[in-house]
């Protein structure tokens, strides 16, 4: 199993006007980005050029149908 390492830069502003990013590396080599705003989350696979982008209502939604939690 890879290892993962998770790195974080931490802005010095508050969440909204500058991103939060993790970077995520799996054996020493980078496996992606996750940006974190105000407004939504975007996954940028390895070097990708465009994101996975999801908004907070979608991404939760995503969750909740993934683990069975969605209010009926």
């Amino acid at each position: 199993m890879p290892k993962h390492n998770v790195f974080v830069n931490l802005p010095k502003r508050e969440l909204g006007k500058t991103d939060v990013i993790f970077e995520v590396f799996s054996d020493q080599e980078k496996f992606g980005t996750i940006t974190i705003s105000k407004g939504a989350l975007e996954w940028w696979p390895g070097n990708a050029k465009k994101p996975f982008r999801m908004d907070w209502t979608r991404f939760d939604r995503a969750i909740r149908e993934h683990y069975g939690y969605l209010d009926k």
